[in-house]
């Protein structure tokens, strides 16, 4: 009897540990990623390294259309366009504040059903101890989500074998100008 009650508490305790990691996984805010950390286990010969920055996007000067479908202009969703750019990264919300990095690669609009953007770029660190080193980032960012999440799937220098993820959300946003600001924090696992 004693043996079948430890077991039923152990099951119990595991349920809602898995349910708490679960809900912690949904909510891409911030607050709720830095509390999912806290049940992430790694090797300790592994560096834990988080990151907080802004991207900087302008139409036109960082970022300019190389494809555009014969359907895109029809589209509600832009399905069809695709971007180069090279968008300055910055320790702060203002574009003149410290520079960090560039966003390099590329960004699609792939979904025939939201506005969002499918993106393929590698972030190149140019200051301080991360001078060199990049973040490889792969994922989708609906453009009216509070928030989305990519992520972090290799790295050079500093950031060697890194995997983790990405978290963003629209600091500003202004259609008419092509200007647009992202709020942005990593956390990459690394050697």
């Amino acid at each position: 009897m004693g043996n079948k009650i430890i077991s039923l508490i152990l099951i119990l305790l595991a349920i809602t540990t898995a349910m708490e990691i679960c809900y912690a996984a949904r909510d891409q805010s911030p607050k709720a990623v830095e509390k999912w950390v806290k049940y992430l286990k790694y090797p300790s010969n592994e560096k834990l390294t988080k990151l907080h920055f802004f991207c900087h996007h302008l139409r036109g000067a960082t970022a300019v259309t190389i494809v555009r479908a014969a359907t895109t202009a029809a589209s509600p969703t832009y399905f069809g366009l695709m971007d180069v750019r090279d968008d300055p990264l910055t320790v702060g919300p203002a574009e003149s504040s410290q520079r960090v990095g560039y966003a390099q690669g590329i960004s699609a609009a792939a979904s025939l059903e939201e506005v969002s953007s499918y993106d393929l770029f590698t972030y190149v660190f140019t200051s301080r101890k991360y001078n060199g080193s990049t973040l490889a980032v792969l994922g989708s960012c609906p453009l009216f989500a509070p928030s989305c999440e990519a992520a972090v799937v290799g790295g050079t220098g500093v950031f060697r074998l890194a995997r983790g993820w990405v978290t963003a959300r629209i600091y500003y946003l202004n259609f008419t100008t092509g200007k647009a600001s992202l709020e942005v924090n990593v956390v990459a696992l690394h050697y």
